[in-house]
């Protein structure tokens, strides 16, 4: 089994990215901070860090290159330092990506499994319905249906996690990479209009009253 070592100082995250990645079939460990997360690099083993780069004790610059001189295993970075020179400056001292927060959790799954080498499930078929992930394209009784950037991302979402309760925060967290409770209208408004996409086969998207949605074959 692969190993995921994610070193992040906001709890609340590290534990959201745990509990999203746990179908992927991994095993994971969290550190809180740089100096626990160097422990952890070098008794866990881990096959691919996520790092975030402000963290206490430790900040995860200095990280990266005590696991850059130690091991070539894939390092991505993840921080809301969003200037060039702050991207230039991960990948110079051997970060292999970088990710800027708020992000989408369905593009950090992508990256996890290419580095990881991961299958990927490449199709989705019910009845008439099919949805190509390589292709991104939708097809209901042969016909494409146009979607936005959004709509097939929460589709993908729901596809990948189907038969499992999703809650609006979740949605937002994995959609727009915010987690707000005050936001959660945004995740209504989109399943309402993806519903409406999916024309006959809308009832596969189920409410799950005082949780959020579900994505169930019926």
């Amino acid at each position: 089994m692969k190993r995921l070592l994610i070193i992040e100082d906001e709890k609340e995250l590290a534990l959201s990215l745990e509990s999203h990645f746990f179908n992927l079939n991994i095993e994971i460990k969290i550190a809180l901070n740089g100096e626990i997360g160097i422990e952890f690099f070098e008794s866990f083993k881990p096959d691919l860090v996520l790092l975030d780069v402000n963290l206490p004790l430790k900040n995860g610059w200095e990280v990266c290159e005590y696991i850059r001189k130690k091991s070539e295993i894939p390092i991505i970075m993840m921080t809301a330092r969003d200037s060039e020179l702050d991207e230039i400056h991960g990948l110079e001292i051997g970060a292999d990506d970088y990710i800027i927060k708020p992000f989408s959790i369905n593009v950090l799954s992508t990256k996890i499994k290419k580095y990881l080498k991961l299958n990927i499930q490449q199709e989705y078929l019910y009845k008439d319905m099919e949805y190509s992930f390589k292709d991104e394209i939708l097809k209901i009784k042969n016909e494409r249906v146009n979607l936005s950037t959004r709509e097939q991302n929460l589709l993908e979402y729901f596809i990948k996690n189907r038969n499992k309760p999703l809650s609006r925060n979740n949605i937002l967290l994995e959609i727009w990479g915010i987690d707000n409770e005050f936001d959660e209208r945004a995740s209504d408004t989109l399943v309402k209009r993806l519903r409406k996409k999916l024309g006959d086969y809308e009832e596969l998207i189920g409410t799950v009253r005082g949780v959020g949605y579900i994505f169930e074959e019926r």
